[in-house]
């Protein structure tokens, strides 16, 4: 028998990879690669955020494709603390950000269909493209100190047949809000070509100087808009499995985007009843949860900068917010060559930069800022050590 083509990806494990099984038992071995927040140490991860699961509405099933009702009022609630105003019906809850960003390539695009989506960027949006058999393209972020979109190649790729313009607001790894201007442009580009904008937002609420007040894209009603979000970051609860998509836009074309997705979602209506249930109590404990997370990525990012900010072999890339930061290194040694050199030399662990698809011209790697801080400071003495 064979297998679809799309699934015909090269799993054999590379030098880092191999690298990385072989120290990571070691007692002295440091990540600073971790994205888990329930495996960094906060204390908001306690018993009673499990109360809401003995309520006893768990036990009734009453599906609706947009998601219930209490757990969307909730949403709701969310975004007009950041000065967004949702309805409930403009919300669909999905299991996943990666289950929302399939419901939203199944409604706008056939396979073959041209997407656009940010390079440096994530690893798992080509993944996701690939499995719903669309063409992904890659537009570039320029580091001019400080990440932004380069307006001029994204409307050289973007065409009438262009069916989706994918951003990251803060964008990962690079850590980059999209600025207002930025944003008009956008919007700009996406108004002239007719084509759906696909907001992912998941780390929009870290950032890291608490004087920035980015504007979600849930509130853009110029353009068809898809914004994505949900508690895996902003709540730092991955393993309860609850996002949503939020459509906004001219209300014809948002009325129709809506009465599709109302299909796509019924056929699988994947998010659990306990985790909707439980949505506004979750919420209920946001500035708890929250609150600690965005202090720790505050604490390293610092950490960061007075470690690295003047160190004469490495730069520290300008960022604004998100859950990771990027180090230019000399470009003696590619990014993997950099990334096993700590790895093995030192026991540490650290992202390659073409992981993200950093500009390969230059050796880049990226670090979490979710470390728990004494981790961090003995990772960046290493760095420093290895930095020579």
């Amino acid at each position: 028998m064979t297998f679809a083509k799309r699934t015909d990806w090269n799993t054999a494990p590379n030098a880092l990879t191999q690298a990385l099984e072989r120290i990571k038992p070691s007692p002295d071995f440091i990540d600073l690669t971790v994205s888990n927040p329930t495996l960094c140490g906060f204390r908001y991860l306690e018993p009673s955020l499990l109360q809401e699961f003995k309520n006893p509405q768990n036990l009734l099933y009453q599906p609706d494709a947009h998601g219930l009702l209490e757990a969307r009022l909730s949403i709701c609630a969310y975004y007009a603390r950041r000065g967004a105003a949702i309805s409930p019906d403009q919300i669909f809850i999905t299991a996943n950000t990666s289950e929302a960003y399939t419901f939203v390539f199944k409604l706008l695009a056939d396979a073959g269909d041209q997407v656009l989506a940010p390079a440096p960027g994530y690893p798992l949006i080509e993944y996701l493209a690939g499995l719903n058999d669309l063409k992904l393209e890659r537009y570039p972020l320029c580091d001019n100190g400080g990440w932004s979109t380069d307006l001029n190649a994204l409307a050289g790729l973007m065409t009438a047949e262009t069916k989706a313009l994918m951003l990251v607001h803060p964008a990962n790894p690079t850590g980059n809000y999209v600025a207002a201007e930025e944003r008009a442009a956008l919007v700009d580009l996406c108004a002239r070509f007719s084509a759906p904008l696909i907001s992912d937002e998941v780390f929009f609420d870290y950032a890291w100087n608490p004087q920035v007040r980015p504007d979600s894209f849930a509130s853009n009603n110029r353009t068809l808009t898809f914004t994505l979000s949900g508690i895996s970051k902003i709540l730092g609860l991955p393993q309860m499995k609850l996002s949503w998509i939020i459509v906004t836009g001219p209300e014809t074309l948002r009325r129709e985007a809506c009465r599709r997705l109302e299909i796509i979602s019924d056929t699988y209506l994947s998010a659990g009843t306990p985790n909707q249930n439980a949505l506004p109590f979750w919420f209920s404990r946001e500035e708890t949860i929250c609150g600690e997370i965005r202090s720790r990525v505050r604490e390293n990012r610092t950490m960061l900068e007075k470690s690295l900010g003047t160190h004469t072999r490495v730069n520290l890339s300008k960022g604004a917010g998100g859950w990771t930061s990027v180090l230019e290194l000399p470009e003696d040694k590619q990014d993997e060559a950099w990334a096993l050199h700590f790895l093995e030399e030192f026991h540490t662990a650290l992202h390659p930069g073409y992981l993200f698809d950093l500009p390969a011209e230059k050796s880049y790697l990226v670090v979490s800022l979710l470390v728990p801080p004494d981790r961090m400071h003995k990772g960046l003495g290493r760095l420093k050590l290895g930095l020579g």
